[in-house]
């Protein structure tokens, strides 16, 4: 299983510990999923740290090199510009694309209302998680 996660997903797990966010963040450090990110994620992960929640760039850094150090990193080759809200969000469908994920988890509505995009399912994380744990018949985690 492959899986992009939406920068707000690793904020979420970084920033509030404890909840779904960091549930699915703890997934992918135990190897549960293929976590693919690309550069323009990891870049947005580290500007927000610092910008929005006053990281010092040291941490931020150090936050970024861990997502990259257990990720699949792509490269995206085509640009899309289907969430015409929030381009911002078009990144995730990108790396998504390149990476021929089987999953996207994010927590942004333009996203979420999008439901599946080109047979990728959309993922809330507390859905994520919960099916991740039912495959292997476990009870959900979130």
């Amino acid at each position: 299983m492959r899986a992009v996660l939406d920068t707000n997903v690793l904020i979420s797990a970084f920033v509030f510990p404890g909840g779904s966010p960091e549930a699915v963040y703890r997934l992918a450090l135990g190897g549960g999923f293929d976590l693919v990110t690309s550069p323009p994620l990891l870049l947005e992960l580290g500007r927000v740290l610092q910008q929005k929640f006053e990281w010092e760039p040291a941490m931020a850094e150090a936050a970024v090199r861990q997502v990259a150090r257990i990720s699949t990193i792509v490269e995206p080759a085509a640009t899309v510009s289907d969430v015409e809200d929030d381009p911002a969000d078009n990144r995730v469908l990108e790396a998504a694309a390149e990476a021929n994920a089987d999953a996207i988890v994010t927590g942004d509505r333009h996203l979420l209302n999008l439901e599946t995009w080109r047979g990728i399912p959309i993922l809330p994380p507390a859905r994520f998680v919960g099916g991740q744990g039912r495959e292997r018949g476990e009870p959900p985690l979130g």
